[in-house]
């Protein structure tokens, strides 16, 4: 069986003692990858879906590789809205592409590949995928067909039943469903973003949503709540042409998020 994790919406900000509502998000982080290691010993790939930086500064980047550690070769990256890609190619070199170029990732594990999707629109919370985006994922779906494959973007692809966040989803989530209509063998689609646990099914494949790594957001409301809940992640688990998921948290909250 080979174990991945996805690890979400840390928001990381230029120094470890610094707040977010509240919460000291690079210890909150550096509790859940404790966490993790108890949980995953050796996971093949850890996924980090957006999201990484508040702030864009090129410290949290730095930040972040540090607290990973020897896990830092083994990630693969997406931008949130909040990321700078030039930033975290200045820090992760084994993020493909140049500067602000989109950044993707297509990995092999097995008989598995994972494919990551850049659906950050600079400067606002909603997200789209580029037509060459589009392209790209047709191109990769088409060379080997059928193959067991887990799609991971930030932005969720489908309402959530939260009117505010339903307003920053996947702008375009229409053009990516035809698309994977016409392939077999995406087997599940992951996301960030809404810092709450999601399932649903989009285009016929399952979809899920992970924690966030810092604070969470009450599920069903029309502005914005913060919830009680502990940080997470998830665990994904390949075994032949299937997979399992689930979603650990940290046993207690560390930091209550501030309303303001």
């Amino acid at each position: 069986m080979t174990k991945l994790l996805q690890i979400s919406d840390p928001h990381l900000l230029s120094r470890p003692d610094d707040k977010l509502r509240g919460v000291t998000v690079a210890q909150s982080l550096q509790q859940l990858l404790q966490k993790a290691r108890q949980e995953v010993v050796d996971p093949a790939r850890v996924v980090f879906s957006g999201d990484l930086s508040q702030d864009h500064a090129l410290a949290g980047y730095q930040l972040l590789k540090d607290l990973l550690e020897d896990w830092s070769d083994r990630s693969l990256l997406i931008p949130g809205n909040h990321d700078d890609r030039s930033g975290i190619r200045q820090v992760f070199h084994q993020v493909p592409g140049q500067a602000d170029e989109d950044i993707w990732f297509r990995d092999e594990i097995g008989d598995w590949q994972l494919i990551g999707l850049d659906s950050q629109v600079t400067g606002e919370g909603r997200g789209e995928l580029s037509q060459q985006t589009l392209e790209r994922l047709q191109a990769w779906l088409s060379e080997t067909p059928g193959r067991p494959t887990l799609i991971f973007l930030h932005h969720h692809l489908m309402s959530v039943q939260s009117e505010w966040l339903d307003r920053i989803g996947l702008s375009n989530s229409e053009s990516l469903e035809k698309l994977l209509r016409s392939h077999e063998g995406v087997r599940g689609i992951f996301c960030g973003h809404i810092h709450q646990v999601f399932e649903g099914t989009f285009a016929g494949v399952p979809f899920y949503s992970s924690p966030s790594a810092s604070f969470q957001f009450v599920p069903q409301t029309e502005q914005i709540r913060f919830d009680l809940l502990p940080p997470g992640f998830r665990v994904i688990e390949l075994q032949g042409g299937d997979f399992r998921t689930r979603v650990v948290r940290l046993d207690t909250i560390p930091f209550v998020p501030l309303d303001q």
